[in-house]
């Protein structure tokens, strides 16, 4: 007797059928935040990438709260790697579903990709290859996404530069067949649908007649770069007129026009002219009566199917991406020819762009480190860098927190690089970290002397406080401005790295400051650290002079001034309550 059909499965069919055709949209990019708040252009929805708001708070997110007021809101990811043949990565679902339940998107999509395997990510849309194997494994994988997120999740079918020789039946037949077995929706990138389709030498009017329409969502429209005997979709110019006219087709076969967005995420210009580009997908919207000529890039191949276990498949392209030179790669045995397309060219263009991509990330957190290393040697140390440590999480922003660890046994006797380093590398780590609200002297109000001696008090949470051997924020505030290039050398320094109003700030301390704060923010009350700083200072000033400890007392009075006016420390509201109950009773 077959299984009922589960409540979550009858929901999701009819949310399939009933999910809003909210118009024409686009990608949501932070330099067009001041243009689209002051204007609020009639755009009628904005799509976002999800892990740019997952793991990152403050700034960003109130950013998109204020998008949110008067748009509605639809989720993109670029990390959930469906076609991983490893289990689920429960923290990033977790935190997906956190962002979900928070924004509560119209609808959410991702990629049919995968993006590493044994906790090591190439921050990149791998192919799958299209076999028996890895459709069962991913359609099961996409039930428990959607459990998990209790929704349909709709799944983009990717730009592809390599087929695997095991891949037993086209994309366009794996991604029909996906939709209908596990009940997801299509997110239709037209112009991912070209690039495939000339890298491959395939038909794109046969692809897109394979799909099932109906379960089109979304549609993305983009730009690309053509190299000749390959494209790369690189989302970075304007649509061009062979993706034009397959949107135009998509429209006629479909006799509707489902959400369509226009994504352009490099070299991205001023919102008007991404806006006229929204409006070429609206005139052609309303002229499906036309007819416009397909792009014809169907060359004839023969293919020799080769069946290998999927978990292989990815050891190899993994392995070929991450290893380079140390991996006997072999492509022609697994990868189809084509013409004037080599195997080994086909995967270069996964290798090139994972060296490339880490490359741009890990550049621009370390402006004053290339500057003091010198480009040729900053080249050097970040290649290196990139050829021997692997990124294991989905937030590609995470692996520039791993070079002071790897600098400080690559160049062991450069110790000013390394708190050079360490200092950059905080400044763009704790731009992301959870907002706590600044304790002011209004929270303080009716406490004590006593009182307060008994208090403790907490660092906001984006807070660091550092010892270095140099005085490294001298040197970095001296180039950051252009003034001059200080001398380096040996001088002991004290520094607070710390988020307040969504401004980085670094806050040169005292000595005895800095130690007092450890003290505090070791959980210490204020006057047990008082005591002690005083205990362990007592050898830097005279014997039985009264009046340093009186300069002593006014400083510390100045520090506790200093650090409220500049929100060093952290409201907590429920244990400044109960401090004050304390004080009631």
């Amino acid at each position: 007797m077959p299984l009922l059909p589960s409540f979550l499965e009858i929901a999701m069919k009819h949310m399939t059928k009933t999910l809003p055709n909210l118009g024409f949209g686009l990608g949501l990019r932070a330099s067009h935040y001041p243009y689209i708040f002051e204007h609020l252009p009639p755009v009628d929805w904005f799509e976002i990438i999800s892990e740019n708001f997952m793991d990152t708070d403050g700034r960003p997110k109130r950013n998109l709260a204020r998008i949110a007021e008067h748009y509605p809101i639809v989720m993109h990811g670029i990390s959930l790697a469906i076609g991983n043949s490893q289990p689920l990565n429960r923290e990033y679902l977790e935190k997906l579903k956190n962002l979900i339940d928070w924004i509560k998107p119209v609808w959410i999509s991702d990629h049919l990709c995968w993006t590493g395997n044994a906790h090591q990510n190439s921050h990149d849309l791998l192919p799958v290859p299209y076999t028996e194997e890895a459709l069962k494994h991913i359609t099961a994988r996409i039930r428990q996404v959607q459990d998990i997120l209790e929704r349909p999740i709709a799944l983009e079918n990717p730009s592809t530069y390599l087929e695997f020789k095991s891949s037993s039946m086209p994309e366009a037949e794996f991604m029909a067949r996906m939709v209908e077995e596990s009940g997801c929706n299509i997110l239709l990138d037209v112009n991912n649908v070209y690039v495939t389709c000339y890298n491959h030498r395939l038909d794109p009017q046969l692809y897109i007649d394979i799909l099932p329409l109906e379960r089109v969502t979304q549609i993305h429209l983009s730009g690309h770069s053509n190299y000749g005997t390959h494209i790369i979709d690189t989302h970075d110019d304007h649509v061009v007129d062979e993706v034009w006219a397959l949107y135009h087709y998509v429209l006629q076969k479909a006799e509707r026009t489902p959400n369509t967005m226009v994504e352009w995420d490099g070299n991205i210009p001023d919102f008007p002219v991404l806006f006229a580009e929204l409006n070429k997908a609206k005139a052609l919207a309303a002229a499906t009566h036309e007819v416009l000529q397909l792009p014809q890039l169907a060359s004839p191949s023969h293919h020799e199917l080769n069946s290998v276990p999927l978990e292989i498949e990815q050891e190899r392209l993994q392995n070929s991406i991450l290893l380079g030179d140390m991996y006997p790669i072999k492509p022609e045995e697994w990868i189809h020819s084509k013409q004037e397309f080599a195997p080994a060219e086909q995967l270069g263009v996964y290798i090139n762009a994972y060296h490339a991509r880490l490359y741009e990330v890990v550049e621009v957190d370390y402006p004053v480190l290339k500057q003091y290393l010198g480009d040729e040697a900053f080249d050097a140390l970040i290649t290196s860098f990139i050829n021997t440590v692997r990124s294991d999480h989905f937030n590609i922003g995470r692996f520039a927190a791993k070079l002071p660890n790897f600098l400080a046994s690559y160049s062991s006797s450069d110790k000013f690089a390394y708190e050079l380093c360490v200092l950059e590398t905080q400044l763009s780590q704790l731009a992301d970290a959870a907002e706590t609200v600044a304790l002011t002297a209004e929270h303080l109000a009716g406490f004590t002397s006593e009182t307060l001696m008994d208090s403790i008090l907490y660092p906001r949470q984006a807070l660091q406080l550092f010892a270095f051997d140099y005085d490294v924020n001298h040197y970095y505030c001296a180039i950051q401005e252009e003034t001059h290039t200080p001398e380096v050398f040996e001088k002991k320094s004290y520094l607070a790295i710390f988020r307040h109003e969504d401004i980085m700030w670094r806050m040169d301390l005292e000595k005895h400051e800095y130690q007092l704060l450890q003290m505090l923010f070791s959980g210490k009350t204020i006057g047990a650290a008082l005591e002690l700083l005083q205990t362990e200072s007592e050898h830097d000033k005279p014997e039985n002079n009264e009046e340093a400890d009186s300069e002593a007392f006014g400083e510390v009075y100045e520090w506790f001034g200093r650090w409220i006016r500049n929100g060093l420390l952290a409201y907590h509201a429920e244990k400044n309550q109960v401090i004050k109950e304390t004080m009631a009773a």
